[in-house]
């Protein structure tokens, strides 16, 4: 029997093969894995400012960060990411959006908003929840220094709907 189960290891190549990974996996917890480490968005050397996922604050009852796809996954309506943004020049910013929603999902509208504006805007199909669009939102005016941004829905829907997976807003 022992010669069976050391012929069977060797064949899958060894004891931390792929094989053996998935199963390992499933019996860690959310805490093992990685996460996102909210922080002070900075502009970047062509003067847009990334408010990626990873970087974001969660809010909410049930969402969560997605380590895979480096993207926040939505799944009530009372959920929502904030993020410190230091901006350093007034101004109306392009707002990109790059997230996925699966086709039946789509169509709920959402809410970015700063202490001096807001945008709101509905989320188009990207086909599947594994493919992620770039949506050209519109514009919101940003006045200068610190301030917080929040993304959110403005659609109230029953538990067991989701508005979209979020990875990242560009403001252009």
């Amino acid at each position: 029997m022992l010669h069976s189960i050391l012929v069977v290891t060797m064949l899958f190549g060894g004891l931390h093969a792929r094989f053996f990974e998935y199963s390992l996996l499933q019996n860690k917890t959310k805490k093992e894995f990685p996460s996102n480490r909210p922080a002070r968005i900075q502009r970047d050397a062509p003067g847009n400012y990334l408010l990626s996922a990873a970087k974001g604050k969660a809010i909410g009852p049930n969402i969560k960060f997605m380590p895979e796809y480096q993207a926040f996954g939505w799944f009530t309506s009372k959920d929502r990411v904030e993020w410190e943004v230091d901006v350093q020049k007034a101004g109306d910013y392009q707002v990109e959006i790059n997230y996925s929603v699966d086709n039946a999902e789509a169509g709920k509208e959402f809410i970015l908003s700063s202490p001096s504006a807001q945008l709101v805007g509905k989320v188009p199909p990207s086909g599947s929840w594994e493919t992620y669009k770039i949506l050209k939102a519109g514009k919101i005016h940003l006045n200068p220094g610190v301030q917080k941004l929040v993304f959110k829905s403005k659609t109230q829907f029953k538990a067991g709907g989701a508005i979209l997976d979020l990875r990242a807003i560009v403001l252009r």
